[in-house]
């Protein structure tokens, strides 16, 4: 293919958007211009995510836009999720080319590169591309409601896309953070999700490769590191050795640096727990990320996930015993199939139990084959969304100023 302009766009996760930064880069050593403005590009290439109904929407609207705006004779190639998670929703906006990140070497052929995707390495998230932000809006936003409702619900969309902004320092395209990718796939089985369908098993890079780059990092001045992948916590299990193997190594490097961990299962937090805490301890670990997804017992167990509410609990009071400071997030969800009031009062009364200096909150979406999609007892969709407002309502209220304090004092250091 001969060499242009290209436009790489993206949407969803951290993870998303650091491979959509390396097939930037990818491109760049190639020798083609990288462009914005994807209406003027030869070349479009959109990662789009299908996590959640509303995650597959957005990419949806994004491809149309993109479709009708393009100039004539680019050619446009979605890639990433939504291919494998839901293809069908697809080929009805689109009936180009696609491929997963596992397929990326394809690129080598369609553009006949002369540097291999395999050789090339990111370490940033690639900016939210403002056609994210047209398209995308806000869950509370899409909701009905009397004039002074929606004037309120603006207003608390706005105070926290601000802490957002702080919380989710990785996710910014901050470039004072270093970001390294050790890991994609994963070793669960969650009964509602659909990314293993996409990314499939755990794939790590060696111990050796994932401390070249943070090595690198280090000799460039980077003091924030964020260690990426689909689930942290089952890195290295394909090559024989653990995450705790990893930051042992890590930690013993000489500097004023800290490191971010993100996604880490609580299945294997609980059974690291012991060897993590010294680590936790050097202070070099300064944000952490657990998704506890539900308070219940029940609904954790129709969930796949594998460990007790009480057990994830423990990994979390451990920890902040260890290390006070650390910023603590989790990721929760309301809706699943079967959950009663009780089950949803649990998960309420999770956030009453363990302080977290964020919360994520979303709804219970079917993903397409997934054993969640066709369970019996589906919750409403009216009662789920007013459990989804009410978790994070008091997601919002619970982020306490001793929490906001310690993000803005990190964000001052950036």
């Amino acid at each position: 293919m001969e060499k242009g302009k290209a436009c790489v766009l993206c949407n969803g996760c951290p993870e998303n958007r650091i491979d959509s930064a390396r097939v930037q880069k990818y491109l760049e050593e190639n020798g083609w211009l990288i462009t914005e403005d994807h209406a003027n590009a030869d070349l479009i290439l959109f990662n789009a995510c299908s996590l959640t109904q509303e995650n597959t929407a957005i990419s949806l609207k994004i491809i149309q836009k993109i479709q009708e705006e393009k100039k004539s004779g680019s050619q446009f190639i979605v890639w990433g999720c939504l291919p494998k998670i839901d293809p069908e929703a697809l080929r009805e906006k689109y009936d180009g080319p696609t491929f997963s990140e596992r397929e990326l070497s394809l690129l080598d052929q369609i553009i006949d590169a002369s540097r291999p995707i395999e050789a090339i390495t990111a370490n940033y998230v690639l900016p939210k591309h403002p056609i994210n932000e047209s398209l995308g809006g806000g869950i509370l936003m899409r909701f009905e409601g009397p004039p002074l409702i929606r004037f309120l619900k603006g207003l608390v969309v706005k105070w926290d896309s601000y802490l957002n902004s702080k919380f989710d320092l990785f996710t910014q395209g901050n470039s004072s953070v270093f970001h390294i990718k050790v890991a994609t796939g994963c070793l669960g089985a969650c009964s509602y999700c659909g990314i293993r369908k996409s990314r499939g098993t755990v794939r790590s890079k060696s111990i050796t490769k994932v401390m070249c780059e943070f090595k690198e990092g280090l000799q460039k001045g980077f003091k924030y590191f964020f260690l990426i992948g689909t689930d942290l916590g089952a890195y290295g299990r394909d090559l024989g050795y653990t995450l705790v193997d990893l930051l042992k190594e890590m930690i013993k490097e000489k500097g004023d640096f800290k490191i971010g961990l993100r996604n880490v299962n609580p299945y294997h937090l609980k059974k690291m727990l012991n060897e993590l805490i010294p680590i936790f301890k050097s202070k070099k670990i300064w944000y952490f990320s657990s998704a506890a997804e539900s308070g219940s017992n029940r609904v954790l167990k129709l969930m796949r996930r594998n460990y007790t509410i009480e057990e994830f609990k423990e990994c979390i009071r451990t920890i902040r015993r260890a290390f006070p400071d650390i910023i603590i997030r989790t990721q929760l969800m309301a809706g699943f199939p079967t959950e009663t009031e009780q089950d949803f009062a649990e998960t309420m009364h999770l956030l009453d139990d363990i302080v977290f200096d964020y919360a994520e909150v979303y709804r219970f979406s079917k993903r397409p084959g997934t054993p969640a999609e066709n369970m019996k007892s589906q919750v409403p969709e009216k009662i789920k969304r007013q459990r989804f407002l009410k978790l994070y309502a008091k997601a919002l209220l619970n982020r306490t100023p001793r929490s906001i304090k310690r993000i803005l004092e990190h964000h001052i250091r950036l």
